[in-house]
This record gives C-alpha cells, sequence and structure tokens, in this order.
C-alpha cells in the first residue's frame, strides 16, 4: 500500500463525561504509538464558544476510526450511541471498535461491530492491528500502515496502560452478590421532561418522552424483544412501547384500557394514595413480524423515585417531589385470562 508520511489516522473517541479522564488518558496512550495517530476526545477539544454540535459532526467526517469506551453498561449511552450512529451512517468504510469489561459485552446496538475485551491480550493485538495492519481496523485508510516498525515492547506496553486505565467494575449488589430480577421490568427515566407533576399530581400520565433505561438492573433487551424493539441505534420511549401495541390492541377489538388505567394509578400514586391491582384489559403484545399475538402482560407500577422537597427553590414547590423514575413490572396473563 501506499505510504503517505503527512496525512494524520483520525481516531474519534466516544465516551460518557463520567469518563472523560479516562478517555484523554487513552488518547494519549494511543498517539504515543505513532506521530501520525491524531485523537479527538469530545468535551475537551473543543474551542470556547464554538457550535460543540457541528464540531462534532465535522469531526466525525474527517475520523478514520471511532473507539466507544464502553465502561458500564447500566447507566445511560444514548449520546455515545448516537454518535457511533452517525459515523457508521456516513459510509460502509467507517469503522467502530468497541473497548468493553472483559467479563461484559458490547453494547446491544453495536453487536455486529468489532469489540474488543479490555484485558491485555486482546488489547495488545488490537494496537498491533493498527499499527501493522491498520487498513484491516479502519476501512477507511488507505496509506499503507502506522507505525510497522514499532516493537513488540511498546505494543505490551501501550496496551498495559489501556488496560489500566480503563475503569474497573463496580461491586454488584451487597458484598459484590449478583442481582437477578425474576420478571420483566420496564424503567423509565423523566429527569429531563418538565412539567409531569404539579403539586405532587400527574398532569398527564406517564409522559410519552420518557426514556427507556437500557442495561443490567433496568430494561433488558428481552424485555424490549416483546415490543420488537431490540433493532436499530435510537434510544427507545415510553411512547415506542405503547404504539408497539396498538397492532395487537387493534387484533384484539381493545380499547387501550390498559394504558388510561396505569395512567390512573401513576397519578395516584403521586398523591401518596393506595390502590388495588389493575383489573382491567392487559396489555396485549403481536409479533410485527408473524402478526401472530404472542402474549398479554398485566403492567404494574412498582416504584416511583422523587425528588426530594429540599431540592425544590425557595420559589419551586410547584416542582418539589417531581418523578424521576418509574419503574414498571409486567405481570404475565394466563391465556384465557385477561381479568
Amino acid at each position: 500500500m501506499a505510504q503517505d508520511s503527512s496525512e494524520r489516522f483520525r481516531v474519534f473517541i466516544s465516551h460518557k463525561h463520567d469518563d472523560h479522564d479516562c478517555a484523554e488518558r487513552i488518547s494519549k496512550a494511543l498517539e504515543s504509538l505513532s506521530d501520525r495517530i491524531r485523537c479527538f476526545v469530545s468535551g475537551s477539544d473543543l474551542a470556547a464558544g464554538s457550535d460543540w454540535n457541528a464540531e462534532i459532526r465535522s469531526q466525525l467526517m474527517q475520523g478514520d476510526l471511532l473507539i466507544l469506551l464502553f465502561t458500564e453498561p447500566s447507566q445511560n449511552w444514548d449520546w455515545c450511541l448516537y454518535e457511533a450512529g452517525l459515523f457508521t451512517s456516513l459510509g460502509d468504510e467507517h469503522s467502530v471498535v468497541c473497548l468493553y469489561r472483559a467479563q461484559g459485552a458490547t453494547p446491544r446496538p453495536l453487536s455486529s461491530l468489532q469489540g474488543v475485551p479490555v484485558e491485555p491480550v486482546a488489547v495488545e493485538r488490537f494496537v498491533t492491528q493498527l499499527c501493522h495492519e491498520t487498513w484491516r481496523v479502519a476501512r477507511k485508510w488507505r496509506l499503507g500502515a502506522l507505525a510497522p516498525t514499532i516493537t513488540a515492547e511498546r505494543l505490551a506496553d501501550v496496551a498495559g496502560q489501556i488496560v489500566g486505565q480503563f475503569p474497573r467494575a463496580a461491586s454488584v449488589g451487597p458484598a459484590g452478590y449478583l442481582t437477578h430480577y425474576p420478571c420483566h421490568r420496564v424503567v423509565l427515566d423523566l429527569r429531563a421532561i418538565s412539567g409531569v407533576a404539579i403539586s405532587g399530581v400527574a398532569t398527564g400520565g406517564i409522559p410519552r418522552q420518557a426514556r427507556v433505561i437500557e442495561g443490567d438492573g433496568a430494561t433488558s433487551t428481552f424485555t424490549l424483544s416483546l415490543f420488537n424493539l431490540t433493532r436499530g441505534l435510537r434510544a427507545r420511549t415510553w411512547g415506542d412501547l405503547v404504539d408497539a401495541t396498538a397492532t395487537a390492541t387493534a387484533t384484539d377489538g381493545g380499547d387501550g384500557k390498559w394504558l388510561a388505567d396505569l395512567d390512573d394509578r401513576f397519578a395516584a400514586a403521586l398523591k401518596e394514595q393506595l390502590f388495588s391491582p389493575s383489573k382491567t384489559t392487559p396489555m396485549p403484545l403481536v409479533d410485527s413480524y408473524t402478526g401472530q399475538r404472542r402474549r398479554s402482560y398485566r403492567p404494574i407500577l412498582y416504584e416511583i423515585l422523587r425528588e426530594p422537597v429540599a431540592a425544590a427553590g425557595s420559589d419551586g414547590q410547584a416542582d418539589a417531589m417531581r418523578p424521576l423514575q418509574v419503574t414498571i413490572l409486567l405481570d404475565p396473563v394466563a391465556e384465557g385470562g385477561a381479568a
């Protein structure tokens, strides 16, 4: 392949805000492999006063490779997945590499793309290929190996730096025990939504724009599969799940009473009222590929995480104790037993 020592290999590092320092250090480790590597770390390489959205798009268009630091699966990865999705949409040759915990996995929307578990052998293999066979890591690259003469010792050293900088997993549950949730759960984030409740009373039920929180301890891929919503890069909302029940409701001649009933209980819960389990029409689900009824589930309002009263300002009592997060359990209804 042709060599051009003046052309820079541009790496876009996508990361969560909490992992910014980690991203900076991994950036420096990668740049130390070759003076031709230039890394862009979102959040630190933006000039003051710049249009950050336009700048990120520009950097993505110039990039040869996007590296996603997938550090904590249970967190919200909407923005990082948006960056990865935008990058891959630029063309088939725009490559994404996901660095993830050795005992974990890549995020569901990136499962078909290249993933590198953060452990010494795998990371050393990745940086070796990046230096010796750059075009295999970044299909867009046409200018030969970045560092064909780099030593094995140097590659091992940089791999060790990357592994050492990657955040370690926190303990899971009390005393490090794993937690198993023996039911389908839908966990919704309402933090970015204003006007959900006034003086503790819901103004219109659970907002359709509430974001579905995906990951361990939240909404699983298995649960999303009930709604035929396991494909695509974009974040899901409560409205997407509600809309996914429309076909089944129409097929059964239902009237969507399950949603009205759930919204009534949401309003009652915000007023701290007790109520009995729902006995109305359950939520029907249909396989969108076969058109056949799968099963019905009765949604149970399980938990509402609320903002403390002290969080509201002196004139912000209307926003005190507003709902921040909602957890809904899906209780399967036995065939022939809708009530």
